[in-house]
């Protein structure tokens, strides 16, 4: 078998691009924005093309590649590799060639790759399948940059030899999360080792994420946030004084954490006043 590695690496610097989808990769995070772009190489053709370039966190994209050839001979597709960003994880039982599951090698946070038979998967220039595709679904996470440009592209062996192909793309950018604000309710009349409630509300409201509590230093607890945006701890302060009680919200998938705090005053217990002493008359004195 010849290796055709080298042969397509510089094959692929006079690669044409179809970016139809690149510029939509522009638009506002709120719709889909598909991206595609098609290379040459040799009498080799090849399509990528993300469902969405402009995902949010949560989100699932799906990623195909798609061989065709526009000359003889015949060429078998032995094994994909897909490179991906860390930050993606492919979803269980996505993973597709010719319309056939497949299994996966995720041994790798930059890549999954598929193995197939030699003869099953063949691409032909004049008769049918003229094509084969791969697809592969994964999830956005959290840990995805925001707003910058995450690379994608795919390396696979066949029949004519190996195929690497870096950064050929469509690259993903993941939007921003929304904004969110965290406040405490006030707090009034604490005194030491009398219980009170701590309520803190996020908005945007929806259940999700947690808010940690603390009292100075001292952290009292994590509680989910309910679906009204809310989450709350019961409190027994120890000593009198100024407490600075904080509230951090964690986020939530699409939604950015945040934080705040409240100044909140406890006071002593009153302590009952010496009852008189009994009265003993004339002999007390």
């Amino acid at each position: 078998m010849v290796d055709r590695g080298t042969q397509r690496a510089a094959g692929s610097l006079a690669a044409f691009a179809v970016a139809a989808g690149f510029a939509a990769a522009m638009m506002p995070a709120a719709s889909a924005a598909p991206g595609s772009i098609t290379w040459e190489d040799g009498n080799s053709k090849f399509t990528r093309t993300v469902s969405n370039t402009t995902p949010k966190v949560g989100d699932i994209v799906t990623v195909t590649t798609k061989w065709e050839r526009t000359g003889i001979p015949v060429e078998y597709i032995y094994n994909v590799k897909d490179l991906k960003p860390a930050c993606l994880t492919p979803v269980a039982g996505s993973a597709k060639m010719g319309g056939d599951q497949v299994s996966l090698d995720t041994s790798s946070s930059d890549w999954v790759r598929a193995e197939f038979g030699i003869t099953k998967y063949p691409v032909y220039p004049n008769i049918n399948p003229k094509s084969q595709t791969f697809e592969v679904q994964y999830k956005v996470g959290v840990n995805c940059a925001r707003d910058t440009p995450l690379p994608t592209s795919m390396h696979y062996g066949g029949s004519l030899g190996d195929g690497i192909y870096q950064g050929k793309g469509p690259s993903i950018t993941v939007s921003s999360d929304a904004l969110s604000t965290t406040a405490l309710a006030d707090v009034s009349g604490a005194k030491v080792g009398v219980a009170v409630t701590l309520e803190a509300t996020v908005n945007p409201a929806a259940a999700g994420g947690t808010v940690q509590f603390k009292a100075g230093d001292n952290v009292l607890g994590d509680i989910p946030v309910n679906a009204n945006g809310k989450a709350t701890i019961v409190w027994t302060p120890g000593a009198a004084g100024s407490y600075t009680i904080g509230a951090t919200f964690s986020g939530r998938e699409g939604v950015a954490g945040s934080t705040t705090t409240k100044t909140v005053t406890v006071a002593e217990q009153p302590t009952d006043p010496e009852p008189p002493k009994p009265s003993t008359g004339s002999f007390g004195s």
